[in-house]
């Protein structure tokens, strides 16, 4: 596996369009909003077959041609990756890459119920939404506001410490009020939600949305996201929804708001460190038949 320059990164990009789940996040590291870590493996003619993109938040994407994802390449693959500081969240495209990992790492097939945690890797799934217009006009009429709003400044967004937060998305406050938006639950003095532009890109928003836990259950969430929601509408934006499905405060936030499961994947957890605990069962054979893990509603 070839780790790539920066420089390298945009030659990656028509191959990253090619990809159907939602990529914002590695679409950000390729055009170097952010600082992300990018590694290939090429095929016998030299060009990139496989691409693993990592942005630093600790999402990362692998992608690129399935058919030359052989238990050897995805092997090599995890064992030449850096040690990582923090746990990795992984996503693949297109779905029998994301089978073939799971094989090579010897998890089961079925998605844990687990809290996510420990030294092995884990399985979950990580849900795309599509936002429904209509559906949120119904919720936003019945609305009712209990709580102070203001939005996300220079100020706020060095304040924020919440672990998601604005400034492990963007390089800095400059950048994030050049490109983005966000806006704050206020209770008292405290900042007790937060609702925020991760990734900007075309006519597409992605929310990025944290609740502080001694806030939670008071509506903190859902006043902020409509804050952000509201304006990107106003601005002719899409908003744009994903996360893990055992995130239950966060999906059925999601469909509160009107969005609508859209596509379920596998959500791969690399736990923090190097291969520790990765290849307990690196040599198995991967079954002659992988089952299609991408189910649309």
């Amino acid at each position: 596996m070839e780790a790539l320059r920066p420089s390298q990164f945009a030659a990656l990009l028509p191959m990253l369009r090619q990809v159907t789940i939602n990529h914002l996040f590695a679409r950000s590291v390729l055009e170097r909003k952010v600082d992300g870590r990018v590694w290939v493996h090429r095929d016998a003619t030299g060009a990139p077959a496989l691409v693993w993109v990592a942005h630093p938040y600790g999402m990362s994407l692998l992608f690129g041609d399935a058919t030359l994802a052989s238990p050897a390449a995805l092997q090599a693959m995890l064992r030449e990756r850096p040690a990582r500081a923090e746990d990795e969240w992984l996503q693949c495209s297109p779905p029998p890459l994301a089978d073939a990992l799971v094989a090579v790492l010897g998890l089961p097939p079925t998605p844990s119920s687990a809290t996510p945690g420990g030294e092995a890797p884990q399985l979950f799934t990580r849900t795309n939404f599509r936002f429904d217009a209509a559906r949120y006009a119904q919720a936003r009429a019945r609305f009712c506001p209990r709580h102070p709003v203001v939005e996300i400044d220079a100020a706020l967004f060095e304040r924020i410490d919440f672990s998601v937060a604005p400034r492990r998305f963007w390089r800095d406050a400059a950048q994030f009020q050049r490109e983005g938006a966000g806006y704050c639950s206020i209770a008292g003095a405290q900042i007790a939600a937060c609702a925020f532009a991760s990734f900007v890109f075309d006519d597409q928003l992605e929310i990025g949305i944290e609740t502080h836990p001694d806030h939670r259950h008071q509506g903190h969430a859902l006043t902020a996201a409509i804050a952000l929601i509201d304006h990107c509408l106003q601005m002719g934006l899409t908003p744009v929804w994903s996360c893990r499905k055992q995130n239950t405060g966060s999906w059925r936030l999601a469909q509160r708001l009107g969005f609508v499961p859209s596509v379920h994947l596998p959500y791969l957890r690399l736990p923090a460190g190097g291969e520790a605990g990765a290849f307990a069962h690196a040599g198995r054979e991967l079954p002659m038949e992988l089952a299609n893990p991408l189910v649309p509603e």
